[in-house]
């Protein structure tokens, strides 16, 4: 079958392939688990981690969820945050993204990321189906989020070079 390549630590998959299955999977109702690829959602989702793509029929999409789609330019499969909601359209970037991908209509959503998991451990997702008072502070204060890690990390550079060069 065209799009699996079989190697030695597992099986590779190409983007039409995933869409494929994605799209069967949720079918059926279940949601549909594979390793991200790539660094734009860095921080939120890294390279490597484990996402959970789940069918959204239950939900309203809304601004700060995180959507696998189907990039309506290119043949490519994109996980993003969602910016703005218009209509059946969304307004989409990734987190660690230049520029935006523009308005995606509903048509070409996969799915909904309702879990990421890195190094086997469930990492902190808001809980669309339980929102809460932290659902709605994460959503608020998530764009100030990776500024202000960089931010940290040059003070922890300069502590550590401080204390280091005093010894």
């Amino acid at each position: 079958m065209s799009g699996i390549e079989y190697r030695d630590d597992g099986i590779s998959l190409s983007t039409p392939v995933i869409m494929e299955l994605i799209e069967a999977v949720h079918e059926k109702g279940a949601s549909f688990r594979f390793q991200a690829r790539g660094h734009n959602m860095t921080p939120a989702i890294r390279d490597g981690d484990v996402i959970t793509v789940s069918p959204f029929k239950d939900f309203m999409l809304q601004r700060g969820d995180v959507l696998a789609f189907r990039h309506p330019e290119q043949p490519q499969m994109l996980v993003h945050r969602v910016l703005y909601v218009k209509e059946k359209k969304y307004f989409i970037k990734g987190d660690n993204c230049p520029e935006a991908d523009g308005w995606i209509p509903v048509e070409n959503v996969l799915g909904m990321i309702t879990k990421v998991e890195r190094a086997g451990k469930a990492r902190f997702w808001p809980n669309r189906s339980n929102p809460s008072f932290i659902f709605d502070l994460y959503l608020i204060l998530y764009p100030f989020w990776p500024p202000l890690r960089r931010l940290l990390a040059k003070a922890w550079h300069r502590l550590r070079n401080l204390v280091s060069s005093g010894k």
